[in-house]
């Protein structure tokens, strides 16, 4: 197989695209088939999210990326189980977060969910088994960080807002004074009112919940992305960057580990801060801050985001 990574990811990922297909319907099957199990179920069955296929395409092409330059793999058809697992090991001994390591396994399975149909669809006569499941157990890589990288700190912050790249420093900015997600981050003008005067109307967001953020911390932050959008004749900011990019970006200053999400954290902790300031009870400051993020429930907010 010939082409970048990123298009070999991209073509043998299509054998497993189910998106608008019911996910629920396609487990009970596989049950109805002999499957059991978690992992038995997952290779009897696709890829049901846009989300999820983005995440998973974006592991398996640092896969490929890096299995290109150490092992001179050009051929994704070509993978073994010991190249993967060189990888694992390899991502093991960078010392990556906990859920980002279960990120790139679950993608690597699910790429040999979608190997097997496409060396099935395509003649190749290969069957791929990697058993990273039996390879990497959790106590394989329980040394690893049990969460990602929460709120950030002042110093990193400015450096943070120091990326040159335009499109970039806002997405940062959208997400330390807005609490807004990557995806949103990119939606932003997509619509005429989705920037106002002093808010931010979200549509579409996680869950496809719509939502109204008024709590922005850095209120020129909203006639700077009018401007940008202007000015550079763009119909939404994602027209500008991708998320990859963003995050790139991010890592280039901050290390592998590095997200725009922990951006949301901060935002969290500090609008909480606000509406205690004027007022409000802790309880309340923390309901009113879980609107603003779009969860609406105030244990996520108590339990992950203001830690």
């Amino acid at each position: 197989m010939k082409g970048t990574v990123s298009w070999q990811v991209t073509e043998i990922f299509k054998e497993i695209k189910e998106i608008g297909n019911s996910k629920y319907k396609a487990k009970n099957n596989a049950r109805q088939a002999g499957a059991s199990g978690s992992h038995g179920i997952a290779e009897k069955t696709g890829i049901y999210s846009n989300g999820t296929s983005t995440n998973y395409r974006n592991a398996v092409e640092s896969f490929g990326t890096w299995a290109k330059t150490n092992l001179h793999l050009k051929d994704l058809t070509k993978t073994t189980a010991s190249d993967v697992r060189a990888y694992l090991n390899s991502r093991i001994n960078d010392g990556i977060a906990h859920k980002t390591f279960e990120l790139d396994k679950a993608a690597l399975n699910k790429f040999e969910t979608a190997l097997n149909k496409y060396s099935q669809n395509h003649n190749l006569n290969r069957t791929y088994e990697f058993k990273l499941n039996e390879q990497f157990s959790r106590d394989t890589h329980k040394s690893l960080k049990h969460a990602d990288v929460r709120a950030y700190s002042e110093k990193t912050i400015e450096k943070l807002l120091n990326i040159k790249s335009p499109a970039v420093n806002l997405a940062v900015r959208c997400a330390l004074n807005a609490g807004l997600r990557k995806s949103e981050i990119l939606k932003l003008g997509s619509k005429p009112d989705s920037i106002t005067k002093d808010n931010i109307n979200v549509y579409g967001g996680k869950g496809g919940k719509d939502r109204i953020v008024s709590e922005i911390s850095d209120k020129s932050l909203i006639t700077d992305i009018k401007n940008f959008l202007k000015e550079n004749n763009l119909s939404k900011l994602g027209d500008a960057v991708t998320g990859n990019k963003i995050n790139y970006q991010i890592r280039a200053v901050l290390g592998d580990t590095g997200s725009i999400h922990a951006l949301r954290h901060n935002y969290a902790i500090d609008c909480i801060n606000t509406f205690e300031k004027i007022g409000y009870s802790h309880v309340e400051a923390v309901h009113m801050t879980s609107v603003e993020l779009g969860h609406n429930r105030n244990e996520i907010i108590t339990g992950v985001y203001s830690k």
